[in-house]
């Protein structure tokens, strides 16, 4: 009995001592673990940190930015939608051609004066979500002419705003009195709209459906070839369309569409039949008459 009683004894000693054991190993892994994944983390952290330092938007930006728009129910949003053609001191007695003096004039107005440059698709996203800038303004320029290079895309450049050009693609590559292909893309690569005013520049109103359809594909087809640009807004050839035009855009996926009818855009007349300013030469007074509501 009584050495049953040691034997006992001794096994009880031995599954402590195990435990002893055991638990002071468990202990000083779970440690090591502990630290381990502690180091890892503070360096994931710092890492995440180095990165988000270089892509994190300045906060003085994002407040400047949060300061100019404000939210409207969208049937109240109103956006001057301004038409150009040609910037040029080639004929005075052209209403389509803007002096280019002019034309400078109005662009630094507009910066010095805190309006928000849009491109279609900022139009769009503010009638779809009452997200506006507090001055917003959209420069378009239609038909594609090469000063829109040489001079108005120079003066946007220089006052850090942005517009978009609607372009006849047939017209594209021909000759030096319309914009090429590689100015199109170095405008686009710097953050101009490129869009499209058809392949043809036929009027909608005395053309058949199929033809309707034909211009408008024509035109995406040739600025996605030539440029990569996924238009899906149009302008429409002298302003003119009709209901079956309407049809045809929604059919290919285009979002919006621009007029030559007059006055401040508004969801109201349409997404397909948005209202721009024309713009033609006129002193600095006239042009700040246009923004009143916004001032």
């Amino acid at each position: 009995m009584k050495k049953f009683f040691i034997v006992i004894s001794i096994i009880v000693f031995i599954i402590f001592l195990l435990a002893f054991v055991g638990r002071h190993f468990y202990e000083n892994n779970i440690k090591e673990n502990y630290e381990e994944q502690t180091n890892n983390d503070k360096n994931t952290i710092i890492e995440n940190n180095e990165s988000n330092n270089v892509d994190k938007p300045n906060e003085e930006d994002i407040e400047e930015k949060n300061n100019d728009y404000i939210i409207l129910d969208v049937n109240e949003v109103r956006i001057p939608i301004l038409m150009y053609h040609s910037i040029s001191d080639s004929d005075l007695n052209n209403n389509l051609l803007v002096p280019i003096k002019e034309f400078e004039a109005e662009v630094k107005w507009l910066k010095e004066n805190r309006f928000t440059p849009m491109l279609l698709d900022d139009v769009l996203e503010a009638y779809n979500t009452g997200y506006v800038p507090k001055r917003p303004v959209a420069i378009t320029f239609d038909d594609g002419y090469a000063d829109n290079y040489t001079d108005a895309y120079r003066i946007l450049n220089e006052n850090k705003m942005k517009a978009t050009f609607f372009i006849i693609t047939n017209n594209t590559d021909t000759d030096s009195f319309y914009m090429n292909s590689n100015i199109l893309k170095e405008m686009k690569d710097n953050g101009m709209g490129i869009e499209n005013h058809t392949s043809r520049h036929m009027e909608f109103t005395n053309i058949s459906r199929d033809e309707k359809a034909m211009i408008i594909q024509e035109g995406i087809d040739i600025l996605k070839e030539k440029l990569g640009v996924d238009s899906k807004f149009v302008c429409y050839p002298v302003g003119r369309y009709d209901e079956e035009t309407i049809e045809v855009e929604k059919e290919l996926g285009i979002k919006a569409a621009v007029t030559t009818e007059p006055g401040i855009s508004s969801l109201n007349d349409g997404i397909y039949s948005l209202k721009r300013v024309r713009m033609t030469p006129m002193e600095i007074d006239s042009f700040k008459e246009i923004f009143q509501e916004f001032l």
